[in-house]
């Protein structure tokens, strides 16, 4: 009996709302907060996994652009950063070398004292290893 007498007490204290959709005086209106979203397209396999090239056809195309620019057909400034280095490594690999292991410190030390032309002082040794941290 309790229950009943707080239900209709609840009832009782709650305003009347219009059911939507209902006849009434004004027209019918969407409830507010609703939102009405469309699906998203499904995105194309290729947006979400990048084709990357194998190794072989990165030496097919490294060997074609080092013939190209051995016979003038591209020059340097064409190439990508990738494709530069393609054609480093596939030219190191014909001419018998293998691709550079050294570090960066390694090679900007090497570089560093190569372009002093005489053995460094322990003065240049210093300054080359602050230029090349």
């Amino acid at each position: 009996m309790r229950t009943a007498v707080t239900a209709a007490l609840i009832a009782a204290s709650l305003p009347v709302l219009p059911v939507y959709g209902e006849a009434q005086s004004e027209p019918a209106r969407p409830p507010i907060g609703v939102i009405v979203a469309k699906p998203s397209p499904a995105p194309s396999p290729r947006a979400v996994l990048p084709v990357y090239p194998t190794a072989s056809e990165r030496a097919a195309r490294a060997q074609a652009n080092l013939a190209a620019l051995r016979d003038g057909r591209r020059a340097v400034s064409d190439l990508t950063p990738q494709e530069l280095e393609d054609v480093r490594d596939f030219d190191r690999m014909l001419r018998g070398e293998g691709p550079d292991q050294r570090t960066f410190v390694e090679q900007c030390v090497d570089q560093e004292v190569s372009r002093l032309g005489r053995p460094p002082s322990r003065l240049d040794l210093e300054v080359i290893r602050l230029k090349c941290r």
